[in-house]
């Protein structure tokens, strides 16, 4: 989706939303992930290399883009999306977090029964 919108842009950048993917998965699947401190750090990787796409005439030093990335509270270069997607995003991964740890939580009880049965529990695959 990404590539198909921004093409080169993305593709040239994309390791800021693969890193975000990466820690968003490791949260849910049980990962020790602050969910607030990731995002902030996403939406502070993302001003910093916006600033330099749209400022492409100059170099800037990692002290200086770092400096830009502190004021992102007092410049809201993002409006209130950070703030509205950190609500969206930590309600869903908290549901999703608990869903994956329930299935995790099923299956050992599943296998559990099985053995107990006699015989492990499979998993076919269908319904």
């Amino acid at each position: 989706m990404f590539v198909r919108t921004y093409g080169m842009l993305y593709m040239q950048n994309s390791e800021v939303f693969q890193d975000l993917f990466t820690e968003l998965k490791r949260y849910y699947t049980g990962g020790n992930v602050n969910l607030e401190e990731m995002l902030n750090d996403f939406w502070a990787r993302l001003l910093e290399r916006m600033f330099q796409l749209i400022n492409p005439q100059y170099h800037f030093s990692e002290d200086y883009l770092e400096c830009v990335s502190k004021y992102t509270d007092q410049l809201k270069p993002f409006g209130d999306v950070p703030r509205k997607l950190k609500i969206q995003v930590t309600r869903a991964f908290i549901a999703a977090r608990t869903f994956v740890q329930g299935l995790t939580v099923g299956r050992e009880v599943a296998n559990r029964v099985s053995k107990k049965e006699g015989r492990p529990y499979e998993h076919t695959g269908g319904r």
